[in-house]
């Protein structure tokens, strides 16, 4: 009898719905149709139809908003909730993405291994240095220096000939006799001296290579064939446009003019940028399905899990953070942006095992936070 009244109270209470309900339900619904909206986004190239980078954009947004609603309907006894859930289900994948935990494993002794870091160096912060501020230059230089990395690929790279300050180029090079290769950008801004992206790497360089976006942007990608024991090895150090967002002028602005004429400027420079990354990860995909060897993709991408620019890349490699990483992995240092993950290491898991990733928080002399991964090369008969 008990079993049966507690039946009959909660059934009572999901078919009757108060007006509050109805109105939750009615959102509920909506917000499902536009979530499967979302997720087919992702695989929408911006060039065709922009707006789906603005859908992207508010995915994690309507993830926390369908875990809210599953808890609701569950604490209201209701069927209902099977919607959120089942949205829930379908986006895993994108969890995987945005959190995860993994703790540190060791590798096999037996194998080879390959520590990868990657570093958008805002120019060595010269900028402040010519400013007045004279000591991160000297701190971010030593600190790849120091870096035990074997493969070292830098974005936003500065050096000057003759500058005791910015001889970064001698002082990386020689402090574990690493071979690089450097390439300058598109277009020069005028500054004294280099600017570019950079690979430094203790193996020997076979074959070097430029990815040249458009030469009327200041983003390209290099990449070097290396020799790692019996196999070759293709790394990419690549710079993807920058949106170049700036948290001031996303409201905080008191004018209203002023806060309209932000919002316009950013809703501008996202749009642009989301049509420009897809032109440019289009043709990054073509130099990595063409390359005879594994690769590693290394790099600031300026574009969050969520979007097609990853997407497109993650559909045919592997990432890192997503493999061996722990917490959010935010690599954006910004007091006001710093949930952004865009600074990433894909890679061939046919040939290539990650078992420890990195965000270096710790390391706070640039706009971004560097990043490592430590792989280990196998046999593809071997691979999980």
């Amino acid at each position: 009898m008990f079993f049966t009244k507690v039946y009959s109270q909660t059934n009572q209470r999901i078919q009757k719905l108060t007006w509050r309900q109805r109105i939750v339900w009615i959102f509920n619904i909506l917000l499902y149709l536009y979530s499967l909206i979302a997720f087919l986004a992702i695989h929408i190239p911006p060039t065709r139809f922009w707006p789906v980078g603005f859908i992207t954009l508010s995915i994690p947004i309507i993830l926390v908003i369908h875990i809210f609603l599953s808890i609701y309907w569950i604490w209201a006894y209701s069927k209902r909730a099977i919607v959120s859930i089942l949205i829930l289900i379908i986006a895993y994948p994108l969890f995987e993405r945005t959190f995860v935990l993994h703790w540190k494993e060791a590798s096999d002794s037996t194998q080879n291994t390959i520590k990868v870091l990657s570093y958008n160096t805002q120019r060595l912060n010269a900028h402040d240095y010519y400013e007045g501020d004279k000591s991160k230059p000297k701190k971010i230089i030593e600190w790849i220096s120091q870096s035990d990395a074997d493969i070292k690929c830098l974005q936003e790279f500065h050096d000057e000939d003759g500058s005791k300050t910015f001889n970064a180029i001698s002082k990386i090079a020689t402090s574990g006799n690493y071979n690089y290769y450097i390439t300058p950008l598109a277009q020069s801004d005028g500054s004294k001296g280099f600017d570019g992206v950079a690979i430094f790497t203790k193996y020997p360089i076979i074959h070097t290579g430029d990815i040249i976006f458009d030469r009327r942007t200041l983003n390209k990608g290099i990449f070097v064939d290396i020799k790692v024991g019996e196999d070759t090895l293709r790394v990419f150090s690549i710079h993807l446009y920058s949106m170049s967002i700036r948290a001031e002028k996303l409201g905080i602005n008191k004018e209203y003019k002023e806060v309209k004429s932000g919002f316009k400027d950013v809703f501008a420079r996202l749009r642009r940028g989301f049509i420009t990354h897809s032109r440019q990860v289009t043709i990054l995909e073509r130099y990595i399905q063409e390359s005879p060897y594994p690769v590693i993709v290394c790099g600031d991408f300026n574009a969050v899990p969520y979007s097609f620019a990853y997407q497109k890349i993650r559909k045919n490699l592997a990432n890192a953070f997503e493999d061996a990483g722990s917490g959010f992995g935010f690599s954006y240092n910004d007091s006001k942006l710093f949930f952004l993950r865009i600074d990433n290491q894909f890679y061939s898991d046919s040939h290539l095992d990650v078992f420890d990733f990195q965000t270096h928080r710790e390391i706070g002399f640039s706009d971004h936070f560097p990043i490592s991964a430590t792989y280990t090369l196998i046999n593809p008969k071997q691979k999980r």
